[in-house]
This record gives C-alpha cells, sequence and structure tokens, in this order.
C-alpha cells in the first residue's frame, strides 16, 4: 500500500476491505511463503497472516480486487477452498 493510501485510511477516506481465504496447500512452509509474498505485492495490499488454517488480508478496494487476491494465490501454487469479504471496521 502507497504511503498516500496509508495517510487515507488514517484519515478513515478508505474504507479497507477484508478477506478471509482458506487454501487446501497451507501448512506446507514453502508454498505459505509463496503465497504471502504474492499476495502481499500486490498495489493496495495493507496486510496478510495466516491464522487459523487461513489467509487473511487487509486491502484497499479501489486499488486491488478479490478476483486478483486469488489469481495471485492460484499464481503461487494455492488451491482455494473457500473465500470471504468484509468491510473492516472504520478506524476511530
Amino acid at each position: 500500500m502507497s504511503t498516500d493510501d496509508r495517510q487515507l485510511e488514517d484519515q478513515g477516506l478508505i474504507e479497507m476491505m477484508s478477506g478471509r481465504i482458506e487454501i487446501e496447500e497451507l501448512g506446507d512452509p514453502s508454498i505459505e511463503k509463496e503465497i504471502t509474498e504474492a499476495v502481499s505485492a500486490l498495489d493496495g495490499v495493507s496486510e496478510t497472516k495466516i491464522e487459523k488454517g487461513a489467509l487473511h488480508v487487509s486491502y484497499n478496494p479501489l486499488t486491488t480486487t478479490d478476483k486478483k487476491i486469488e489469481q495471485a494465490i492460484r499464481g503461487a501454487g494455492g488451491t482455494i477452498r473457500v473465500a470471504a469479504v468484509d468491510r473492516q471496521t472504520p478506524h476511530p
């Protein structure tokens, strides 16, 4: 995410989205690394983490889309089982 995007997010001018994506290959450290690096490299992605058997992604929907994130996962060798997207609660 660019510095400008971060400043707009901090000011509450960007409504961030969060995705929870279950991926079959999670548990394999080398594939987990490839997937998180591929998704993190997308413009607009501010955070990625693997937790409770899923990849969690925070991103700016004006810069990237859930489809681009899914393409990056597949490109890194991941097989998506379930994907869900939600708006994040605005920062106070």
